[in-house]
């Protein structure tokens, strides 16, 4: 797929600078780790293309060349409520082997996981064309037929016992249960291709004789099933094949696929300037486009690119500047010292928080963090405190957790109740946040549990910390409810 071999050590050099981290680098084989920001470079087959243009053996666009189509795909009214997007494309003329068959599924899983978030968003399909008979339909079918092989089985089983029995149909089952029907891709003589999002047909397995493919990709979303179309319609361009259309023909629309056109993006030269830090000069930025086998055009102080069709991460200005670097090779960057210097300070939050934790370490408590939801009854009926217009969560997953604490005590009190077994003393604080007329607060609160605590050690304690945080102020009784009436007072 290199027009001219490169080595080892060329390699090694080249794959961090495209967006790699590799692992194992070898004479023969290697092992890297793509993010998943780059589909397109989740192959063997994309990284490929992407070194023949950035060791410059093949700048700029790679030109796909589509004929029109030679047949359709009717997609039914009833498949749209279950699993509404379909595309699809041919490619003739592959050239498969056994490494090059598993680099294909690969390539489809690591889609399923990445693009297709485990299938329930975007689903792929790759069929040996010859075993099928155009056009093909993507329609409904009831659990109960029809029976067909599935891929990994040698006897025939309905859609229903797929899903209980099949690997896959209890792997990805979650995703069909709650319909009457399921998605099926049939031909035009009712053989089964797939039954998306779970199995493709035996029928239809890829073997090395396999030289014309169906792809069919289907997903809730339009342009996270195109993305993936395009991406495995370029991986089978680099084994030498050449693409031929399919019309998808929707109850309501007619659509011509794959569209392998480039997407045109564009960026501010002035803008691409400020942002890299640098002036590189024009030259540089077009060369450091065409490295990233993008086709740029400067004009009237905006460079108008010329994107791949199988480049689903650009979608803004700055991953056009992010291509610019990579092309230009970040070594390369200038350094420069900051025009500016500054100096950090803590916020006086933080160091009030400091000063708190501090002061409740040094006199032999143990800081604990409990969660600022909390539930009606821990603020309101076991601490018999009136409502206090908290704050609450419009649509909670649970009642214990729907609405902001106004206090952290309720949560010192849970803690100890959970922790009647533990040995005494239990000495704990919490310095964090609590929500009081819809706006954030800090508060420190503390509470000691021994077998004899008298009025003069909480006293004490009281009196240490306000000294320490510099608080003043005269002792009043307290008609808190939480406390019991006659022993407690507030400063």
């Amino acid at each position: 797929m290199l027009k001219e071999p490169i080595s080892s050590d060329d390699f090694s050099k080249i794959i961090p600078l495209i967006g790699s981290d590799p692992d194992e680098i070898g004479e023969e084989q290697a092992v890297v780790e793509f993010f998943p920001d780059r589909p397109d470079l989740l192959s063997t087959e994309g990284v490929a293309r992407a070194i023949r243009a950035f060791s410059e053996q093949q700048l700029g666009l790679v030109d796909y060349i589509t004929k029109k189509p030679s047949t359709h795909m009717t997609v039914s009214k009833e498949v749209l409520d279950i699993r509404p997007e379909v595309l699809g494309g041919i490619v003739r003329g592959i050239e498969l082997d056994n490494t090059s068959i598993k680099c294909l599924m690969e390539l489809q899983e690591k889609l399923h996981v990445t693009l297709g978030r485990k299938r329930s968003k975007v689903s792929i399909g790759i069929h040996d064309l010859a075993k099928l008979k155009a056009p093909f339909h993507y329609t409904t079918c009831s659990p109960h037929e029809p029976a067909f092989v599935p891929l990994q089985k040698d006897y025939e089983m309905t859609p229903e016992e797929i899903l209980k029995e099949h690997p896959k149909g209890i792997e990805y089952a979650h995703l069909l249960t709650q319909f009457d029907k399921y998605p099926l891709i049939i031909d035009s003589v009712d053989e089964v291709a797939s039954m998306p999002p779970i199995i493709n047909g035996a029928l239809t397995t890829i073997t090395e004789s396999t030289t014309d493919v169906l792809i069919d990709v289907t997903g809730l979303d339009r342009e996270a099933v195109e993305a993936c179309l395009n991406i495995v319609t370029a991986a089978l361009v680099e084994r030498g094949g050449d693409i031929e259309q399919l019309e998808i023909r929707y109850p309501s629309e007619k659509i011509i696929v794959p569209n392998m056109e480039p997407k045109i993006h564009k960026i501010g030269n002035d803008y691409l300037i400020k942002l890299l830090g640098y002036d590189p000069e024009n030259f540089a930025i077009f060369k450091a486009f065409r490295k990233c086998a993008m086709e740029p055009d400067l004009q009237d102080g905006t460079w108008y690119v010329k994107v791949p069709a199988y480049r689903a991460d650009i979608l803004h200005p700055v991953d056009l500047l992010e291509e610019v670097a990579i092309g230009l090779g970040y070594d390369n960057l200038p350094e420069q010292l900051p025009k500016e210097v500054t100096f950090g300070r803590a916020l006086e939050s933080r160091k009030l928080g400091d000063n708190c934790r501090e002061t409740m370490l040094g006199i032999g408590f143990q800081e604990v963090v409990t969660l600022t939801l909390t539930s009606s009854k821990m603020l309101h009926e076991i601490t018999e405190r009136e409502n206090d217009n908290e704050a609450t969560v419009s649509n909670p997953v649970t009642e214990d957790y729907h609405m902001l604490r106004s206090s952290i005590l309720p949560n010192l009190l849970e803690l100890l109740k959970n922790n009647k077994h533990r040995e005494l003393p239990q000495r704990v604080f919490e310095f964090g946040d609590i929500v009081k007329e819809h706006s954030n607060h800090k508060s420190l609160a503390w509470i000691e549990l021994a077998t004899k605590s008298t009025f003069s050690n909480a006293k004490s304690t009281a009196e240490i910390i306000s000294q320490r945080l510099g608080i003043l102020g005269d002792n009043e009784d307290c008609d808190d409810p939480i406390f019991i009436s006659g022993r407690s007072v507030q400063i």
